[in-house]
């Protein structure tokens, strides 16, 4: 009989012990589910702050870097490029996005094109380099620049008004029309 008795005290002991933190969760919410379960919004609001903090720094040039010339085909408009980003962040980052405008490097008033990533998206290491392509479409004044200006051979390009979408610890960031130069 005292085994029997130990057999079930142990048992309820487990159980207690595995239920009892959710008890106690719940009760130093005042009962309230969805308070125990989610961040409060000034929990959100601060962990916002922190991540936008690490963008007030601004951004050089060499962030993001064009690795060779980009691929371009007057006929069909298309345009290619393979990019280097430096992370300037201390932690690892995905990037969800990024998109922008190509400017001609020795021409910088002429925008040749607008391109996105090709990727869904790419992990960027802390302090690293990540490296991907972005592809999009010449714009008519590009197209045209490249012909009168170039004769048809692809310039030095210059990203411009780019914007990028960052995710960290599970919060994306968005960062829009960042100059660079």
């Amino acid at each position: 009989m005292g085994e029997r008795a130990l057999g079930w005290g142990l048992r309820l002991l487990g159980i207690a012990l595995f239920i009892g933190p959710f008890i106690a969760a719940f009760a130093a919410h005042n009962w309230d589910l969805q308070a125990a379960v989610m961040p409060s919004q000034a929990e959100r609001d601060e962990v916002k702050e922190r991540l936008t903090g690490v963008f007030a720094e601004e951004f050089s040039g060499d962030i993001l870097e064009n690795q060779g010339p980009p691929t371009i085909d007057l006929m069909t408009n298309q345009v290619s490029v393979t990019v280097k980003f430096t992370s300037p962040f201390n932690l690892d980052v995905k990037i969800t996005d990024i998109s922008g405008g190509f400017s001609c490097e020795q021409h910088g008033d002429v925008l040749l094109a607008y391109v996105q990533m090709v990727e869904q998206e790419v992990d960027l290491p802390a302090n690293g380099t990540a490296t991907f392509s972005l592809v999009g479409t010449l714009t008519p004044g590009g197209n045209q620049h490249i012909v009168d200006v170039h004769g048809g051979s692809p310039p030095g390009v210059t990203p411009t008004d780019v914007s990028f979408e960052l995710e960290f610890y599970g919060v994306t960031v968005r960062v829009e029309n960042m100059f660079w130069g």
